[in-house]
C-alpha cells in the first residue's frame, strides 16, 4: 500500500504491526487516545533497601522469560555500558526472542549483532539505530520487525500500552538504596534521565544500575524511588567523555553555529531584563528572525 510520500509499504508489515500507512503530517492532529493504566506495587516491612547483588538475581526476581520486552535509555550515547552488561547476562542465561525497546542504539551496542543472529534478540523498537546494528537490520538479520519512532512517538506507544515493557533498565550516575536516582552527582554524569522517565512510570519492573550509591535522600530525584523496584551497584555504567559523539557531537556547520549564537544572544537579553515577557509567540519569532538576519550580515 502506498503511503503519503509514495513509498509502497508491504501488507505483511501492516498486518503484523496493526498500523496504517503514513497519511500526512497532520493526519492525526487533535487525535485523542487513552493512556494505559499504571501498575503500582506496595512494599511492607523489611529494611527498605532495594539493593541487589547482581543482574542475574534481579532478572530472576523480575520473572524474566523468553519473549519479554526490555528497555534502555541512551543518555550516555556512544559511552553507554549498561545495555551490553545486561544483554550479556541475558545471553548467558539463554533467554530468546527478546524485544529491545531503547530510546536509541549506537555503535556502543555493536556486540548485539551476534545476539540478533542467534535469535536472542528478534525485535527492536527504537528512535535510532547506528553502527553495525543498523547494518544487520538492513541486511535482514533481525528475525522480526524493527520499529523506529520519534522520541515523542516512543512515549505515546508506551503510554497507550502499544509497547509493554517487562523490565526497564536505567543507568543512573547516582542513586540511593531506595532508588532515588539522578543524572548527576556520581562518577559518570550524563546530566538528565528524561528519556527513561516514561519507562520508569509504565514498566512492569524497573531496575536502576549505578556506579555511585549515595546517602538517602538523593534529592532532587530525576526518577523517584516510588517507580523503582531494584538497584544494582556495578563497576561502571558509562563513559561520560563519549556523550558528545555521534548525533550529539559538537557542530562545525556555520548555519547551526549561527542558530546557537542567536539563541545564546536571546537568552542573555531575556535574563538581563527582570520580569520582561513576550506578548505573543509571533513577537518571539520576529525577534529571533531579526537576530538571525543580523548574524548573517556579519
Amino acid at each position: 500500500m502506498l503511503n503519503a510520500v509514495g513509498r509502497d509499504i508491504p501488507q505483511e508489515v501492516l498486518d503484523e504491526t496493526g498500523k496504517t500507512v503514513f497519511q500526512g503530517t497532520y493526519q492525526f492532529d487533535q487525535h485523542e487516545y487513552t493512556k494505559a493504566p499504571v501498575k503500582a506495587k506496595t512494599r511492607i516491612g523489611g529494611n527498605g533497601s532495594k539493593l541487589e547483588g547482581s543482574i542475574q538475581v534481579v532478572l530472576q526476581k523480575c520473572n524474566a522469560h523468553d519473549g519479554m520486552t526490555i528497555s534502555f535509555h541512551h543518555h550516555f550515547r556512544e559511552g553507554d555500558l549498561v545495555v551490553m552488561q545486561v544483554m550479556n547476562v541475558i545471553h548467558e542465561l539463554g533467554y530468546k526472542d527478546i524485544t529491545i525497546c531503547a530510546s536509541s542504539l549506537s555503535k556502543a551496542q555493536d556486540d548485539l549483532v551476534p545476539m540478533i543472529e542467534d535469535g536472542t534478540v528478534t525485535h527492536i523498537e527504537t528512535s535510532g539505530v547506528r553502527g553495525k546494528i543498523g547494518e544487520a537490520i538492513s541486511e535482514g538479520k533481525l528475525k522480526g520487525i524493527a520499529i523506529l519512532r520519534s522520541h515523542g512517538g516512543r512515549v505515546r506507544a508506551i503510554e497507550t500500552g502499544e509497547t509493554k515493557i517487562d523490565i526497564a533498565f536505567i543507568g543512573a550516575p547516582s542513586c540511593d538504596e531506595y532508588g532515588n536516582c539522578r543524572g548527576v552527582g556520581g562518577n559518570s554524569n550524563c546530566g538528565v534521565l528524561s528519556y527513561a522517565a516514561i519507562d520508569a512510570e509504565y514498566a512492569e519492573n524497573v531496575v536502576v544500575l549505578t556506579d555511585c550509591i549515595v546517602p538517602f535522600p538523593n534529592f532532587p530525584a530525576d526518577i523517584s524511588m516510588t517507580n523503582v523496584d531494584y538497584v544494582i551497584k556495578v563497576d561502571t555504567i558509562g563513559d561520560a567523555d563519549k556523550i558528545a559523539t555521534g548525533a550529539a557531537r559538537p557542530v562545525t556547520d556555520m548555519r547551526k553555529l549561527m542558530m546557537a549564537q542567536s539563541c545564546a544572544n536571546f537568552y542573555r537579553m531575556y535574563t538581563s531584563v527582570s520580569g520582561w515577557l513576550f506578548h505573543s509567540r509571533q513577537e518571539l519569532v520576529e525577534l529571533l528572525s531579526l537576530q538571525h538576519n543580523a548574524l548573517r550580515k556579519r
